[in-house]
């Protein structure tokens, strides 16, 4: 569904939970209630009609039965499969809760504080604690056997969290968790919350069931599920303005406003700026020389600037309200819910060295610290080595370009720049696209790449390159259009005419994008194939990322042909793999197709070795790019 769509939908749901938050929040779970009810009776119904056509059999009536009795007996099996189909749509996952489990022995001030926690909002005791290597904290709660009472608790935080609030801090944040658990999560509370979530697994299951009744439940989750989505971040919403009430009776509005404030802007310095440099050393080298949560507190304390702060709040407040982008408010919604109309209120003071994590892990800290690492590098660690070769292969290119003999043709220069932009952080690459333009008539990549780079440095020249990028009849018109209405939109200077007309454009140019996309999707003889006409380097771009799928035995590229938009780049990549091997190929597959840099629409497709589809694509001349027999690429469109 659209987000205008969704929008309304969430909006309608928004004017009925202000009417009556508590009739709203009744409504949805009876809801779910219901839904979830129709699945049991629906199963249970086929149960005793299965039951009632076995009778005869059971009571050995059947062969003396008359031939009406005998049929009746037939009924048992589509009642039993329907049954089955019910049983597994009702099937929820509601996995254990992930982190490091940490005992009361190892920090026994943060299980005190815990208690006191409990004590004051007269909730249930947390049963267990783990840590995890988000900036973010909850409590989970197991379904027991009696619908929501007698759960097991267990609040689950992230170490980044610790190390980046104060103590005091951190006992707001965990009293908000304590304020769902006291507000929403106890009895009839626990029961409804759990029934919603039950739905919301029924609704996932019913969407992806393979029976012959996928249809029915198909088109029932398609129309339940925008609705039930719209109404459950309504009610998220609600939840987290209840859960910020209950707290600040607790530990006060202003220390609830500021932990919001001090957790909003961690979280930004983390995403925008540690972890970008923890991952930039794979360009650089084959193991980080600093771990991300080893030395996460060092990088908090020297490298958050105080200034770039300062910009960053005065953002979070006056960010506009946008409620239905996300499953919490935004933090100016929740301030100002809180009473909290004045910023300075619950801007950083700064000077407050003392993070709760230090203060309630003690002892603990290296030890979460490591292990989380160990666990982070585990899971990066091939990732990050494929980067280290990519940037390696890259960075020995741009040498070899630049240290070969005689001028440099226009294909080797365009190769030339995208790689500096890519993997060359040191220089400018806006040097390298300028020397490009004068002989690139017919490289529109080259003008949007200028106009993207220009954009993002405030220089409003960048309009123009996109302009003649849009220019061009195909995908990079696409992403210009694009970049434009966003310019437009977040310029004061840009008309309301000349916005609408680029929306026109940008949506005229979707409308084409979704026809080259069923062109791509269309099975390989449906549509005439063309030879791609790719640059050798993109093409050994390519190749670069299939030597590493020991998995993939040949590869071929075609371009499809559009009637409707003839000078699009529209590419197949057709990846061949032993028979009995395509099951395992799709994710490899899908991880290609979302990593490939060159331009264009892309769609990779698994296929069998020596099968008819690899048959017409060999007759596409110059269509294979890649075979293992021989170790490389045969032959270049």
């Amino acid at each position: 569904m659209l987000q205008t769509d969704f929008d309304k939908l969430f909006e309608h749901a928004r004017q009925r939970a202000m009417r009556s938050p508590r009739l709203f929040r009744l409504r949805v779970t009876l809801r779910a209630t219901a839904g979830v009810g129709i699945f049991v009776l629906l199963g249970l119904l086929g149960v005793l009609v299965a039951l009632w056509a076995l009778a005869p059999l059971a009571s050995g009536e059947l062969p003396a039965a008359s031939w009406p009795a005998r049929l009746k007996t037939l009924l048992a099996v589509p009642t039993v499969g329907i049954s089955l189909i019910c049983m597994r749509i009702l099937r929820g996952h509601f996995p254990a809760p992930d982190g490091i489990p940490l005992a009361r022995k190892e920090a026994p001030r943060l299980f005190a504080m815990l208690d006191r926690m409990a004590a004051s909002f007269a909730a249930p005791k947390i049963d267990d604690v783990r840590v995890v290597g988000e900036l973010n904290a909850a409590i989970a709660q197991r379904p027991g056997r009696f619908f929501g009472f007698g759960l097991r608790n267990t609040l689950i935080f992230g170490l980044p969290l610790t190390l980046a609030v104060t103590p005091a801090q951190f006992e707001a944040v965990i009293a908000h968790e304590f304020g769902h658990l006291r507000r929403q999560r106890i009895a009839l509370g626990g029961w409804g919350a759990h029934m919603r979530a039950l739905w919301h697994q029924v609704l996932t299951n019913m969407e992806n069931e393979t029976s012959r009744l996928r249809p029915f439940v198909a088109a029932i989750a398609h129309f339940e599920s925008p609705i039930y989505c719209a109404q459950s971040l309504v009610l998220s919403h609600l939840d987290e303005f209840e859960a910020d009430q209950a707290a600040a009776e607790v530990v006060g509005a202003p220390q609830l406003g500021r932990a919001l404030a001090e957790v909003a802007l961690k979280h930004r310095f983390l995403a925008d700026d540690y972890w970008r440099k923890v991952y930039a050393q794979a360009d650089h080298a084959k193991q980080p020389a600093f771990l991300p949560y080893s030395h996460m507190l060092a990088a908090l304390r020297a490298g958050y600037d105080q200034q770039a702060v300062a910009s960053w709040f005065d953002e979070l407040i006056e960010e506009p309200v946008a409620p239905s982008l996300g499953t919490h408010p935004s933090l100016l919604m929740r301030v100002r819910a809180l009473g909290l109309d004045d910023p300075a209120k619950i801007s950083p003071r700064g000077g407050e060295h003392y993070n709760a994590a230090e203060y309630f892990l003690g002892d603990a800290l290296a030890r979460l610290a490591v292990t989380l690492d160990r666990q982070w590098w585990h899971a990066e660690r091939g990732s990050w080595r494929r980067r280290h070769r990519e940037v390696s292969s890259a960075l020995g290119r741009i040498e070899r370009i630049e240290n070969g003999a005689g001028p440099l043709d226009i294909t080797d220069r365009l190769e030339l720049a995208l790689l500096v932009e890519r993997y060359d952080g040191e220089r400018d690459p806006l040097m390298f696209y300028r020397d490009v333009l004068p002989d690139a008539r017919n490289r529109p990549e080259a003008f949007l790449a200028m106009g993207r780079l220009l954009l993002m440095r405030g220089d409003a020249s960048g309009v123009s390159y996109l302009r003649r990028a849009l220019a061009q009849d195909n995908s990079v018109a696409l992403q210009a259009a694009a970049m434009l209405v966003e310019y437009y939109e977040g310029s004061d200077d840009a008309s309301a005419e000349e916005i609408e007309t680029q929306r026109r454009h940008l949506s005229r140019l979707l409308r084409q994008a979704s026809r080259v996309q069923e062109t791509l999707d269309a099975p390989l003889g449906a549509l005439r194939c063309v030879t791609s006409g790719l640059e050798m380097f993109e093409l050994r771009s390519l190749v670069r990322v299939l030597r590493r799928h020991e998995l993939i035995q040949s590869a071929y590229v075609v371009r499809r042909h559009c009637e409707l938009a003839p000078r699009w780049r529209a590419y197949l990549l057709v990846l061949c793999v032993p028979p009995g091997m395509l099951e395992t190929v799709e994710p490899i597959a899908q991880e290609i197709e979302a990593g490939i840099a060159v331009a264009g629409m892309w769609r990779v497709h698994a296929s069998v070795q020596g099968s008819a589809e690899e048959h017409l694509l060999a007759k596409v001349r110059h269509s294979k790019i890649y075979s293992r027999k021989r170790g490389g690429m045969r032959g270049a469109a």
